[in-house]
């Protein structure tokens, strides 16, 4: 996934990390079997860009969001493991406004993570409410507590 990552830095994709993954970014160590990206659906150059940079991994295109909310997740498996893109993410408002506040973990080799900021992956975490997110909800609750 490195590979990946360092492709979306040095081209300035926009995107943010969310899901499982971001959790264990965040200190909570988990194993998760895929990649969540969160991108701004509408951004037809930002999804040109990743098709060009990884779309020969990828079965069909990515595509943007349609005009009647079609493909909100787009799901890949690659050779660098499951990708799923989410152009909109439930409990979240637009990708700009998480961008604004969103922050960058590093991750065990020292490569820099766009991810989501606590509070973001919480609410996304609670309001998708799955019994799978419990752990991961009652660890970003208890980091937030002890940062207060």
């Amino acid at each position: 996934m490195e590979e990946v990552i360092d492709l979306f830095n040095r081209y300035n994709v926009r995107y943010l990390l969310i899901g499982g993954q971001a959790v264990r970014l965040e200190g909570f160590p988990r194993f998760s079997m895929d990649w969540d990206f969160f991108i701004p659906g509408s951004d037809a150059e930002n999804i040109a860009l990743i098709n060009n940079l990884i779309g020969d991994e990828l079965d069909i295109p990515l595509l943007h969001i349609g005009a009647k909310g079609q493909n909100l997740i787009q799901t890949f498996p690659t050779k660098w493991g499951i990708l799923q893109f989410h152009l909109a993410v439930a409990g979240l408002p637009k990708f700009d406004e998480v961008e604004d506040r969103s922050v960058v973990h590093e991750s065990e080799t020292g490569q820099r993570v766009k991810c989501v900021n606590i509070d973001d992956l919480l609410a996304a975490k609670e309001k998708v409410g799955r019994g799978k997110d419990e752990d991961d909800i009652k660890f970003l609750r208890a980091k937030k507590e002890a940062q207060n």
